[in-house]
């Protein structure tokens, strides 16, 4: 009897050591109940290549290739809000108003693209422009220019560039592919690659990071893991990773393959043999060589219901942050980018936003993008956002025609002092229609709204940039931003500055034409003198004074900051 009894203790101990067991191993494995915040952190971050839970979600990439190899319908809008201190209030207004909208059709499988833009101004003024892109020649058309499209053979464009004046056509393909579909050229992996691609990078992490003290945060329902290492850590961190990649068997190769083109031309006029290795080696030598400040980097994995769902980087003021967020039909990105001056406590963020709908189904998708740029500076702030919205419908039954014989004019055919006359010609008729559709919105006095768009981004960054400048030259921000508008002006003709061909003169001279007509302060009106001369107020390029085989020398010469004079002699 009282074997029996010891008989069935036993089984029932047995019993609970499995159930124990079992419950054991499902804290461990199926919960993150009986893991470090260690191995939490770096369970998380290894789902950035997971093929289920990866940051990349695999619908996305169902829905770009399809987008990449097949036909379908698109349409869209880009638009702009700027709230900026010290712009005129009328002006914000009809920058604000202005859009871009499109619509057309692609079809990758024949290699054509039609496209009907419209550069809207107001509900009533706009500039209609047509893009097409077919029989390997790509033209633009608008009613008010003609009612041919002017096109350009994507062929032999070395020989093109050099008509056009340029003198360095090196870095110049003679094709451009429009048309990414070759898959060879994307970089893809199976679910074992990925697997051996964790297995192969995160014990390089690992190996560095060990011993580090990892904690655990709560934001909501987001769980937090987050490791503090030095900025020298950090650096020892990426060059173990890149000297790693350096012999890694599965990743190399597809870099090398995607790379290919970009290789052959840097070793076209490079006189040592270029190599993905000997460019991975290069970007080890300089982080080893970089001078290194004494600061601490944050590193944090954020989680929601076991999903990966963001990655920090935080520092000195500075912060990188990269979320993924998927809520039923909506799959959403962003990246925030914010750096604060801990003297001054001025800030300036940069986001962008990209949201896709219609994934699931992959026969309509809409994408939404957003990009901001935000500054705060003595408590005020300033705010630019630029937004595209679009979307894409499949429909196989797609056919885009052929150019007809009698509807288009191929620059490819003209001689260099042939498309510097069209060219004069062109932005002559642009100029005029500009200045009447300006007047029509009530404009005239400023240009064109598109001139305030995304020079604004430079003029914020670049001010913010130069704060400490600025401030020693005790600069307020109106002086600061007018600084950066000056240097935006001259942009317009330094690019032309030195040894010019013919036809390059003639470009500049409409430049010139178009930035006189458009502005109404005659401090901002450009004179030509020297061997070419062109007034103020002309409205033709002298094209007799010019010879296209023959080099000029521009000079620029400047009145209170700005270019007032261009001397051009001829060498």
């Amino acid at each position: 009897m009282k074997t029996k009894t010891i008989g069935k203790l036993i089984i029932i101990l047995i019993v609970v050591i499995l159930m124990l067991g079992g419950v054991f191993a499902y804290l461990y494995f199926g919960t993150d109940l009986l893991k470090t915040n260690e191995q939490l952190f770096f369970k998380y971050l290894g789902q950035l290549v997971d093929s289920e839970n990866g940051f990349i979600d695999s619908k996305l990439t169902e829905y770009t290739n399809k987008k990449m190899t097949g036909k379908y319908e698109d349409n869209g809008q880009f638009s702009v809000n700027i709230d900026m201190t010290g712009m005129d209030e009328d002006v914000l207004a009809t920058v604000n108003d202005f859009n871009i909208t499109y619509s057309g059709q692609i079809d990758n499988t024949a290699r054509k693209n039609e496209q009907e833009i419209s550069i809207n101004y107001s509900d009533d003024v706009n500039f209609p422009v047509k893009y097409k892109y077919a029989n390997e020649t790509l033209g633009l058309q608008t009613e008010y220019v003609s009612e041919k499209y002017i096109c350009i053979e994507n062929s032999n464009l070395k020989e093109f560039a050099e008509k056009l004046g340029m003198t360095n056509t090196d870095d110049i393909p003679d094709t451009i592919d429009f048309f990414a579909t070759d898959s060879s050229q994307a970089i893809t992996f199976t679910d074992d690659e990925k697997e051996q691609l964790k297995n192969t990078y995160q014990p390089v992490l690992e190996g560095r990071l060990d011993g580090k003290e990892f904690t655990k945060s709560e934001d909501g329902g987001t769980t937090n893991y987050s490791v503090e290492i030095s900025n020298q850590e950090m650096i020892d961190i990426v060059s173990a990773l890149l000297e790693t990649l350096k012999n890694d068997p599965i990743l190399l190769p597809k870099l090398e393959q995607s790379l290919q083109e970009d290789l052959d031309m840097m070793n076209q006029s490079s006189t040592e043999e270029v190599t993905i290795q000997s460019m991975i080696q290069d970007m080890i030598d300089q982080l080893n060589s970089a001078e290194v400040q004494e600061e601490n980097i944050v590193v944090t994995v954020s989680q929601t219901n076991r999903m990966l769902t963001g990655i920090t980087f935080a520092g000195a003021g500075d912060e990188i942050k990269l979320t993924k967020t998927n809520n039923q039909d909506t799959l959403n990105y962003r990246i925030d980018l914010t750096s604060l001056d801990e003297e001054s406590q001025n800030t300036i963020t940069m986001y962008f936003n990209a949201s896709y709908q219609g994934l699931e189904q992959l026969a309509s998708v809409n994408e939404n993008y957003e990009m901001g740029v935000s500054t705060t500076e003595n408590g005020e702030e300033q705010n630019l956002t630029y937004t595209l919205n679009c979307t894409d419908t499949f429909n196989d039954g797609i056919n885009i025609e052929d150019y007809g014989e009698d509807e288009i004019e191929v620059l490819n055919e003209y001689d260099g002092e042939q498309m510097a006359t069209l060219f004069t010609a062109i932005g002559q008729r642009i100029t005029e229609v500009n200045a009447s559709q300006m007047e029509e919105i009530g404009f005239s006095e400023y240009g064109n709204p598109m001139l305030y768009l995304f020079p604004k981004i430079a003029m914020v960054s670049m001010a913010y940039q130069e704060s400490n400048a600025i401030e020693e030259n005790n600069m307020d921000e109106e002086e600061a931003l007018a600084n950066v508008e000056i240097q935006l002006f001259n942009q317009k003709f330094a690019q032309y500055e030195g040894t010019q061909r013919g036809a390059t003169v003639m470009s500049l001279l409409q430049a010139v034409i178009s930035n006189n007509a458009s502005e109404t302060d005659d401090n901002r009106k450009v004179e030509v003198t020297g061997d070419i001369t062109m007034s103020k107020d002309a409205t033709e390029v002298p094209r007799d004074s010019i010879d296209t085989a023959s080099t000029y020398n521009v000079q620029l010469e400047y009145t209170e900051g700005l270019v007032s004079q261009i001397i051009i002699t001829q060498e």
